[in-house]
Order: structure tokens, then sequence, then C-alpha cells
């Protein structure tokens, strides 16, 4: 979530390859689960759930649509949607006009990043 934050508010390249997303030397899968939770989803005991990597690069690319517009596209797309309770803390976040927000969890498990090689 860090590094997605930085590539945004640097506007450096992020690439979308086969199903992986590369910041520079570094991959994960689309899949992977951030460090953002969902609001809502985290409620009476239930297992917490997290954004995943491509979510919030599809909400970044698609942040001038109007919610339901932006809804309606990612299900078109198949890709899970930013929740409308998010968008404004998740948004001021990747953006860098705040430093943090109480839906990062800085206690989630994250997975490493594979290295990309030349050539990859």
């Amino acid at each position: 979530l860090s590094l997605l934050r930085k590539y945004n508010m640097q506007g450096q390249p992020i690439v979308e390859r086969d199903n992986y997303i590369i910041f520079g030397e570094h991959s994960w899968p689309k899949t992977v689960a951030t460090n953002y939770l969902i609001s809502g989803k985290n409620k009476g005991g239930r297992p917490k759930e997290y954004y995943s990597l491509e979510c919030l690069i599809y909400f970044l690319k698609h942040v001038a649509l109007h919610h339901p517009d932006y809804v309606r596209q990612a299900a078109s797309d198949g890709v899970p949607a930013v929740r409308r309770p998010d968008r404004k803390d998740l948004l001021a976040y990747l953006r860098g006009k705040i430093t943090t927000c109480s839906s990062i969890d800085m206690a989630a498990p994250l997975q490493m990043p594979m290295q990309v090689y030349e050539g990859n």
C-alpha cells in the first residue's frame, strides 16, 4: 500500500503485465491483498478482509467517475470496487493528503514481492 502511494504521489508508472503489478524491480500478483481494510466486512468476529492491489489501482484509474458509474464499470471489468465509505480516506492517503487512517491495518500479513529482472 505504501509503495502504491509513493508511486501515485510521484506520478511514476505502475506496470500491469499478465497477472502481475510491477513497481520498478518488484512485482506482486494482481490479487494480492493490501493492508487496507474493506469497510463493513470486518465485524462480528469474521476474518479481516482487505482490498486487493488490482482493486486499488483500478480505483485510481477510474476515480473521476461518479461512484455508481465506477461500480458498474468495475463489475463489467470483473474487478472488485472500492466501497463508497472508503473512497475519501483511501484517496486522501494515496494522494498524500493524509499520512495514515484507521482502515490501514499495520498488523496485516503482507506478501513479499518477487524480483523483476530484465527480460521478464
